[in-house]
């Protein structure tokens, strides 16, 4: 069996699944999960029930059922909100009342506030937020108000198309007395020369079409220094393939990045309270799926988190088999 055939299969042998649950317990696009699920009613392997939404698996089957191996402390990522980020989230939320409503046209989607609070804690973790010169591209999230409340950075410069979330920011800044740069920019220009080279970090959720993913990410590559450089980007499973994937790696190869980290599922996208639920009968998933599965009954959506670093132009003599120049706990006669 395929490995999506057998995520759903344990899952539902779990106990019955709506679509987005099933969706967000498998790792393939939702091009392949609709599909399969598709071939798997076929032949009423598994089968859905109108009334309450959710896939059933029809007979047992011969694998197990889903146990989820994760840690329940920090549900699988790793990372806890504790001390001055737990302080800075609490301040944080109570700080955007008002903000601007995600714009859709812009491809706008928020990351839920303790995520956040948990990707400025994993940047500390890695020592890419005291003093750091940060470049954010994109920021409906407004995390850019999240670090600068920290305290920790040197510069953070927020570029953005949408001027309501500059506005937001700016007034926001100047009311907390935050060092918060911002600039209207639209990515499809070439980085201006004046921000080229220049940042230790960069950070962007970019969009999952290859030809903005791409754009996003060369930007933000552009803006990191030649020296001591990473960059964080969060891509999801479910709207970019492996191929896609590949290509975000192997832009990094050929500009000497290397990825040193990849967090799975980390940044949570919430569903609200409803008022996403129009747009669902937009979006292309709803005309490839062929039943009527309901709108999202649970916060699915995620994305990963990927730090990348930048590589010093050295290269690595090869005329040891067990040592080299990095290995000083291997003896020198190996």
């Amino acid at each position: 069996m395929e490995r999506t055939e057998i995520q759903i299969l344990r899952a539902l042998k779990e106990s019955p699944k709506s679509f987005w649950e099933l969706a967000a317990l498998q790792d393939s696009t939702l091009s392949v999960l609709v599909t399969t699920i598709k071939r798997l009613m076929a032949g009423r392997i598994i089968h859905f029930h109108r009334s309450t939404k959710r896939f059933q698996l029809l007979g047992n089957g011969n694998y197990h059922p889903r146990m989820d191996p994760r840690c329940k402390s920090c549900n699988g990522k790793g990372l806890i909100v504790e001390g001055i980020f737990h302080k800075t989230l609490q301040q944080f939320t109570s700080l955007l009342s008002g903000r601007p409503i995600p714009d859709p046209n812009f491809n706008q989607g928020l990351i839920s506030f303790p995520d956040l609070a948990l990707k400025a804690s994993f940047m500390y973790e890695r020592g890419d937020l005291e003093d750091r010169s940060i470049l954010l591209i994109g920021d409906d999230d407004l995390f850019s108000l999240y670090l600068g409340m920290l305290g920790m950075s040197r510069r953070i410069l927020v570029l953005d198309i949408d001027k309501r979330i500059l506005r937001f920011i700016e007034e926001k800044a100047e009311e907390l007395g935050l060092n918060i740069e911002t600039m209207e920019f639209n990515l499809n220009r070439s980085l201006p020369h004046h921000l080229r080279y220049t940042f230790d970090v960069f950070v962007s959720e970019p969009p999952e079409g290859i030809k903005g993913m791409i754009t996003f990410l060369k930007r933000g590559i552009r803006s990191l220094t030649e020296g001591e450089s990473a960059g964080y980007i969060g891509i999801t499973m479910v709207e970019s393939s492996l191929p896609k994937w590949y290509e975000v790696q192997a832009i990094l190869t050929r500009n000497r990045l290397v990825i040193t980290d990849v967090l799975r599922n980390f940044s949570l996208y919430p569903e609200g309270k409803g008022e996403w639920e129009d747009l669902y009968e937009n979006y292309p998933i709803m005309g490839e799926i062929p039943i009527d599965v309901g709108p999202p009954n649970i916060d699915w959506y995620s994305s990963c988190a990927i730090r990348f670093e930048r590589v010093a132009k050295t290269s690595i003599a090869r005329n040891h088999f067990y040592g080299d120049k990095d290995t000083w706990v291997t003896l020198k006669g190996l």
